[in-house]
Formats: structure tokens, C-alpha cells, sequence
């Protein structure tokens, strides 16, 4: 494999401010790409070695021998395509190859969100077994839908508290986005708790960890899977209390523009995810038809 061309893609991405995680993920799916390539046409895969039916040949691939979702095909195909079109873009090719191949067709279902039982039961588990550190992480998550990175990198200085009011300042969000969280009565009780009792760290991180470090995003992944395990909720991240927070947020009638502000989003397109039906919603509305 050819990486000049791989390395030249990912300062490009860095230039353009995308994220580590972000640019991480492309290289992922490119090398993917590259190792099918490279076993099915005997060359290195450059952009100038690439032609539409490679790109063709690998969507069905990816489809029919991999068995990956629909989801997943698009994101990697798009990998494939933004690669191009910085080559196009670059003079290394004339055209984009993976321009006019189409995505996967799917039918989109909401993403992953706790139902009001299931989100009594992962605070419950936490305030009977858990910390106030870790109360103070999951209502915080649950309460302003932060990404797992923006809570972790939280300053002392960015949480505003008192008895009638509060707010969070993230101050690099995705994109360097800047933007301020109110804080309803929940979250700031156990702030506030969890401040009264926090350990002494050399460092003003919100968040320290069992060494006094800072409390990085795998550790903010453990508390949520910890008291998901304990309340016996399957598959929850800290992303699916950010998607909590806007399913709430949706369902109590605040605005799409309003959500979208408080969870970051660029795009109300975003947003519109949590006005789709979860696959919990249709098995409701299926058993509404039960003969009884």
C-alpha cells in the first residue's frame, strides 16, 4: 500500500479542522479499501489506480461478503469518495471515481435512546451504588447531552452553579463550536455535591480521575457502561444520553432550532433524527393491533 497518498489525505483533513476521531475514521476505511484493492487487482491502490467498478465491486463486497449494515457501507464509500475528490482537487486524477455510485438504501430508524423507565433505572443505579463523581457524570450527560470529549475536557471555571440557576460553557465543541448549557435542578444538586467531596488534583479538570488525573473519555465510557451493566440496560454510551437529552427535549415540545443550539448541531437535518420513530416506538405501535 501506497501511504504518501494516505498521509497527504490526513493533513488535509487536520487542515480542514476535522477531529482526530474524525480523520482516524477515514484512514480506517481507506485502508480497508486498500487491502480489497490491493488482493483483488494486484496493485497498489492510489488514486490514480482507482476506476468506478473498484468502487462498484466493493460496495457489493462490503454488502454481501462482509455483511456489513447499510450504514456502514455509506459512511466507508464516503470515505472513499472524499479521498477522490481531494485527489480531483489535488491534480492527481481528472475525475471524482466513487462520484456517481449511490448509496445504500435504508429505511432510517431513530438511534439509541433510554425510555423514561430505563433512564429512573440507570439513576437509581448510580445514586444506590455509585459515587457522587459518577452521579455528577451521568446527570450531567443525561441533563445537557454533552459528548463524551466535551465532558472530559471540562475546566472547573466552566460550570456555573447556585440554588436558583446554573449553566456549562463547552468551550471546544465538535468543529471548535462554543456553547453554553443551562443546568436544570438535578444536575446542579449533584454538581454540587460532587464538588463539596472532589479530591484535590494538580489540575482544574471537573472530572479527576482515580490517580487525581484527569478523568479521560474512556473512563466517563466505563461510568456509563458500569451503571448501565448494574441497572440492566443493554448497549448505552454516553452517546446515548446525548441522544436522551434530545429525545426529551423533542417529546416535552422545545423547538428543532432550540435543540439543535443546546446539542451543537450545525445543521437542523441533525436534529430531525429524534422526530423518528425508534424501533421501540413501532413495536408499540404493532402491539396496538394485538387482538384481544
Amino acid at each position: 500500500m501506497s501511504t504518501e497518498p494516505l498521509l497527504r489525505f490526513a493533513q488535509h483533513l487536520r487542515a480542514s479542522d476535522k477531529s482526530e476521531n474524525t480523520v482516524e475514521a477515514y484512514l480506517r476505511d481507506l485502508r480497508l479499501f486498500s487491502e480489497w484493492f490491493e488482493s483483488s487487482n494486484g496493485e497498489d491502490m492510489v488514486p490514480q489506480t482507482i476506476t468506478p467498478i473498484d468502487v462498484i465491486e466493493y460496495k457489493a463486497y462490503l454488502l454481501q461478503v462482509k455483511r456489513f449494515k447499510p450504514a456502514t457501507v455509506n459512511r466507508k464509500l464516503a470515505s472513499i469518495s472524499a479521498f477522490c475528490e481531494w485527489a480531483t482537487k489535488q491534480g492527481r486524477i481528472e475525475a471524482n471515481p466513487a462520484e456517481r455510485i449511490g448509496n445504500v438504501q435504508e429505511v432510517e430508524l431513530a438511534p439509541r435512546w433510554l425510555t423514561r423507565k430505563e433512564q429512573y433505572a440507570l439513576v437509581r443505579a448510580v445514586q444506590k451504588d455509585g459515587n457522587t463523581r459518577d452521579e455528577a457524570v451521568i446527570m450531567l450527560l443525561l441533563h445537557t447531552g454533552l459528548r463524551v470529549s466535551e465532558a472530559s475536557n471540562l475546566r472547573l471555571s466552566d460550570i456555573e452553579i447556585s440554588q436558583r440557576k446554573g449553566q456549562v460553557t463547552v468551550r471546544d465543541g465538535k468543529g471548535g463550536k462554543h456553547r453554553v448549557v443551562p443546568l436544570n435542578a438535578d444536575v446542579r444538586r449533584a454538581l454540587a455535591q460532587y464538588l463539596e467531596a472532589r479530591t484535590e488534583a494538580q489540575h482544574d479538570y471537573l472530572f479527576v480521575g482515580k490517580r487525581k488525573g484527569q478523568l479521560k473519555p474512556w473512563g466517563i465510557q466505563y461510568v456509563a457502561s458500569k451503571y448501565a451493566y448494574l441497572a440492566r440496560l443493554d448497549k448505552v454510551s454516553p452517546h446515548t444520553l446525548r441522544h436522551t437529552f434530545g429525545k426529551n427535549l423533542v417529546d416535552a415540545g422545545v423547538s428543532l432550532d432550540q435543540v439543535a443550539t443546546l446539542l451543537g448541531h450545525k445543521n437542523l437535518n441533525t436534529t430531525r433524527v429524534y422526530t423518528r420513530p425508534s424501533g421501540t416506538d413501532l413495536a408499540r405501535a404493532v402491539e396496538k393491533l394485538e387482538i384481544k
